[in-house]
């Protein structure tokens, strides 16, 4: 059990910046590391094509590679998807890494609204990853949370213990806020 562990996780928050559908360059991504909710400690950066395939295993090599890995006790993305309609399998990416993967949003999961995205787009087999994705739930604090590769009991305690300002976790706003700022110039926008 890892909540003994939770004063100060070091939760890596990966999102992606801002682009326009069909965009020909890639979409930047940013990983910000930090311990517990108010120390950032690394940044790093890469790109994915928007809509590409193989979000998981792109993610899982990318951070399997980074200075970084050794001190990660978890990992928080804002959805399963990434630049777009890349889809991330979070059960898979949890066993890549040998880590737990939390997915924060502000709204429920909207799978009718993404397999119309994906069947307008052309495609449909990727909707089988969003079916295989751990059921998101009410923390009863303004989020919903999905998790692999932990309990549901840690999974909140790992939330909570890396929320800072917002009710999202702090390496998560970062990365949103750094993402932002790197494609606009400056941040904007809830974070």
């Amino acid at each position: 059990m890892l909540v003994h562990r939770m004063q100060r996780p070091h939760v890596l928050g990966i999102d992606e910046g801002p682009f326009v559908k069909g965009q020909r360059e890639p979409v930047p991504l940013i990983a910000a590391l930090c311990e517990g909710a108010d120390l950032l400690e690394g940044v790093a950066r890469n790109a994915f094509p928007v809509d590409g395939d193989g979000a998981t295993e792109f993610l899982a090599g990318w951070l399997r590679g980074l200075r970084m890995r050794a001190s990660l006790q978890a990992v928080a993305l804002g959805g399963i998807t990434l630049a777009g309609l890349a889809l991330v399998d979070v059960r898979a990416l949890a066993e890549a890494l040998a880590l737990p993967v939390l997915v924060v949003t502000r709204r429920p999961p909207d799978n009718a609204r993404l397999r119309e995205a994906l069947d307008a787009a052309g495609l449909s087999e990727r909707f089988a990853i969003a079916e295989r994705s751990p059921a998101a739930f009410d923390t009863g604090d303004g989020v919903w949370l999905a998790h692999a590769g932990v309990t549901r009991e840690d999974a909140l305690a790992l939330l909570r213990a890396s929320r800072g300002k917002a009710k999202l976790p702090e390496a998560l706003r970062i990365a949103h806020l750094v993402a932002t700022a790197l494609v606009r110039g400056e941040s904007h926008g809830r974070a």
